[in-house]
């Protein structure tokens, strides 16, 4: 499936439908920011005009209304992002203000972006980076890693690194918990940062590696996601 796509109305419909019926995992973001509000259900639809998420809860902030928000759904191993926009929530007909909102979205855009969820970034810059290490003929440099997925990572050094485009180098790191993780990485994308705490940003593309590592990054990124979405509940 291509990473974007452009839906049918009836395909918009049906695609929001199974969320409601799945119960799938919601979350929504503002528009530029990284900070989400996860934990969310498709718990109602007002066809052509918006949906309902429920999960909210009493503590949590919520953006201003007609804020453009990005909702990602995940549906199977595909997570779903449509644009949209919050519009006035649905509140306790009694007005207890110990009943969290239900949040309404106006009906998203039909242009929408499709992943896989083990290309998803889960290590952004509110999560602390890992310390890692590049071996490459014979010397070693130290490096942390500032987005990974179960296929790539994205390294910062605080040195010049000259690698052309698919060297392959021997990654390093020690997860939490203890477990280190060996594995091969071809070099996709090199830049420098002029005047950033670590101006040399590397991609890499991750290679074959033993199950029980490939088992560890899972686990490790999976504990990711839920530190992420509960630590940035309080705000966007």
């Amino acid at each position: 499936m291509t990473p974007e796509r452009t839906l049918t109305d009836s395909d918009l419909a049906a695609l929001l439908q199974r969320a409601r019926e799945a119960s799938a995992p919601a979350s929504i973001r503002a528009v530029g920011s990284v900070r989400l509000l996860g934990d969310l259900r498709v718990n109602g639809l007002e066809p052509g005009r918006a949906l309902h998420l429920g999960g909210v809860r009493r503590r949590d902030q919520l953006l201003p209304l007609e804020t453009p928000v990005t909702l990602s759904l995940v549906m199977g191993d595909e997570v779903f992002a449509l644009q949209s926009r919050l519009i006035e929530p649905i509140l306790s007909p009694v007005g207890d203000t110990q009943v969290p909102p239900i949040l309404r979205l106006a009906w998203p855009s039909p242009r929408i972006e499709v992943h896989r969820r083990s290309q998803v970034r889960v290590g952004t810059p509110d999560l602390p980076p890992l310390q890692a290490r590049i071996f490459h003929q014979g010397q070693h440099l130290d490096a942390e890693m500032l987005n990974l997925t179960e296929t790539g990572v994205g390294l910062g050094l605080t040195v010049p690194l000259m690698l052309e485009p698919h060297t392959l180098v021997d990654l390093e790191t020690r997860l939490p918990g203890g477990q280190i993780l060996r594995v091969v990485g071809e070099v996709r994308h090199l830049e420098w940062l002029e005047g950033d705490r670590l101006p040399t940003r590397v991609g890499l593309v991750l290679g074959a590696m033993e199950e029980a590592h490939r088992e560890a990054l899972r686990r490790f990124i999976q504990v990711r996601r839920t530190v992420r979405s509960e630590s940035l509940r309080q705000g966007f």
